[in-house]
């Protein structure tokens, strides 16, 4: 991980418009961070770092949250990352 001094802006304007993405596709659900990281299985603080455009994440976490919505409501990666 790197420390975020040394992130370039770009990469965090990046982060966040992916959590800003992120967070819709769960709020068009009308689900709770909560009880969709419990149900794709990343912990609570995960999920919401990775809502809330933060850096300190794996990226396992970020892979799992990305496969959900491919098999459970079938929006591809390609789609979520098209308009960062």
């Amino acid at each position: 991980m790197k420390k975020s001094e040394k992130i370039s802006s770009e990469q965090k304007e990046l982060m966040v418009r992916l959590g800003r993405k992120i967070k819709q596709l769960r709020l068009d659900q009308k689900k709770s961070y909560e009880s969709l990281a419990e149900e794709i299985g990343v912990p609570r603080n995960t999920y919401y770092n990775i809502e809330a455009g933060q850096l300190n994440f794996q990226f396992s976490s970020l892979c799992q949250i990305l496969l959900y919505y491919k098999h459970q409501h079938n929006i591809t990666p390609e789609e979520i990352f098209k308009d960062l």
